[in-house]
């Protein structure tokens, strides 16, 4: 019995085969929000591109929470590229994530259609929320030691600080909405160079410690 829990706790294969399907179907149902606009009867073809034009809202929120998405699934690739097993709680903050990121559609939608103060406050706080449950997926796998050895403190941080970057945007896009709807919008861009630093710093650690460590002893002869 005690040898079947510990083979379960090693599979993690089913565990990200489900978060890459929900994520597929999840990126799948953006697009299917977007609905071809109709020609009332008697209009001319030409108004086709002012009805397009007016979808404006729904293909920016429909990009963002593609490359949101996107993101999010390789945080989480991240972060399973080192754990080396699960509990139960590592599966409960990964069905959370995986709720978020199916309901992500919905707030997509609602954003598309009402880029209202509520609309854009409701879509940063869904994407906040999906990203914040990857942080405690990350803080909890390091508080139970199932990370492989090897990793240093610095790296640790540097992705802890990867994960905590996004959805602090959205958070604070939240309370610049109270303000003005266009600048929490263009707060959100602030993700990529965030992003973008906290990777270059990340890579060129891990390289710098990888050429720091000590040589592999050689095999014996």
């Amino acid at each position: 019995m005690a040898s079947s829990i510990r083979r379960e706790s090693q599979e993690t294969d089913r565990l990200l085969a489900l978060t890459d399907g929900v994520i597929a179907i999840a990126i799948t149902l953006l697009v299917l929000e977007i609905t071809v606009p109709e020609i009332r009867p008697g209009a001319p073809t030409s108004v086709l591109v002012e009805l397009v034009f007016e979808q404006r809202h729904e293909f920016f929120s429909y990009v963002l929470s593609f490359l949101v998405i996107g993101y999010y699934w390789v945080l989480h690739r991240r972060i399973f590229i080192h754990v080396e097993e699960h509990d139960k709680r590592v599966i409960g903050y990964n069905l959370l994530f995986l709720l978020l990121v199916a309901f992500v559609p919905y707030g997509t939608n609602l954003f598309s259609t009402y880029p209202t103060q509520f609309g854009v406050m409701f879509y940063a706080g869904v994407l906040a929320l999906t990203g914040l449950t990857l942080t405690l997926l990350w803080f909890h796998a390091l508080r139970t030691d199932i990370l492989e050895d090897g990793l240093t403190s610095n790296i640790v941080l540097l992705q802890a600080a990867r994960l905590l970057s996004s959805p602090l945007v959205f958070l604070l896009s939240i309370l610049v909405a109270f303000f003005s709807t266009s600048l929490a919008i263009f707060t959100w861009f602030l993700v990529v160079p965030i992003n973008a630093i906290l990777e270059s710093r990340m890579v060129a650690k891990f390289e710098s410690e990888q050429e720091d460590a000590p040589p592999a002893p050689s095999p014996p002869v």
